[in-house]
């Protein structure tokens, strides 16, 4: 399996946040952090925080953007952490952000999680409720708004193109030649979303973008954290249930937020049909990524799964 996280030496680290903060600075610790970042934690003074870095290789969409999402989120119930630096060391991204209580909702047993759930939902309710009339454009957004697609379906459907040069991705193409990325398979399934998007609305909601469980923390019957920011795009509401539904299966995600928008008298129609449509597309963009990483196994884990519910 290939790290796709930057090298970064904690001897760099350590002379950055030195010059970041006036407080002494100690137990500088490198932790788990997500699948193309590399994290840090650390104390200044009597705080804790968090520096993550990342390769500039994501458009204008990287760390900047969680900037921009904390100014716009920080007077809201929502519970992003506060970030309060952005910078470059070298050619690479990198964010300060305070150190949130609280563990990973997967690491909770299920039952503990199906009580926090009802938070997870009114956290999402709040966050596609913001008011983004200040902004334009569809799908990923950059550090200052401004989505990356003329409407939400075209944003969908160059899931199948390849990127520009500066991208993640790039030209990845040739995945299907050099990986074990099917191109029979990869089409069916998108073909399959392009059939499902006449029941997608073009609606500018604003979106989470690449929820799991590992993106929230809670401790014991508190949600403290939403995580992860840099997918956020502007679209579908229901985008952010069924990511959640397909990374976490067991949790029967897709009827707890049936009952939910019932509950709340929230109309969705073709709710069935704009689920599986975002799941292909979660879908295709893991099998990409897992191709690049050369993570066979969760490959075919994504593999399975999406085929199993087309």
């Amino acid at each position: 399996m290939l790290d796709l996280r930057p090298a970064v030496s904690q001897v760099a680290v350590l002379a950055l946040l030195h010059d970041e903060f006036a407080a002494p600075v100690s137990d500088v610790v490198p932790v788990e952090g997500g699948p193309v970042e590399r994290k840090f934690d650390f104390r200044a003074g009597d705080q804790e925080y968090i520096i993550r870095f990342n390769l500039d290789r994501m458009l204008t969409a990287n760390f900047p953007k969680e900037m921009y999402l904390w100014q716009k989120l920080a007077q809201t119930s929502i519970p992003m952490p506060p970030v309060l630096q952005v910078g470059r060391l070298g050619e690479l991204h990198y964010v300060i952000t305070r150190k949130m209580p609280g563990s990973e909702l997967m690491r909770l047993r299920p039952p503990e999680i199906a009580t926090l759930f009802p938070q997870v939902m009114e956290t999402l309710d709040t966050l596609h409720g913001i008011d983004i009339s200040d902004s334009h454009g569809s799908g990923v957004f950059d550090d200052h708004g401004r989505g990356m697609s003329t409407s939400w379906h075209a944003f969908l459907r160059q899931i199948a193109d390849e990127e520009q040069p500066n991208d993640y991705f790039g030209a990845w193409h040739y995945l299907f030649d050099d990986t074990f990325l099917e191109r029979e398979i990869f089409f069916r399934i998108y073909d399959r979303m392009l059939q499902l998007l006449q029941y997608c609305p073009e609606e500018r909601h604003l979106v989470h973008g690449s929820l799991s469980l590992a993106n929230f923390l809670a401790d014991p019957g508190q949600l403290t954290a939403v995580l992860g920011w840099l997918d956020a795009r502007y679209g579908d509401f229901v985008y952010d249930s069924a990511s959640l539904d397909f990374w976490t299966p067991a949790l029967q995600v897709q009827e707890r937020v049936r009952t939910h928008y019932r509950e709340q008298q929230i109309l969705v129609p073709a709710y069935e049909e704009r689920m599986l449509c975002y799941q292909c597309y979660v879908a295709l963009g893991a099998m990409r990524f897992y191709a690049t990483g050369g993570e066979e196994q969760s490959y075919e884990t994504v593999r399975a799964r999406i085929l199993e519910r087309l």
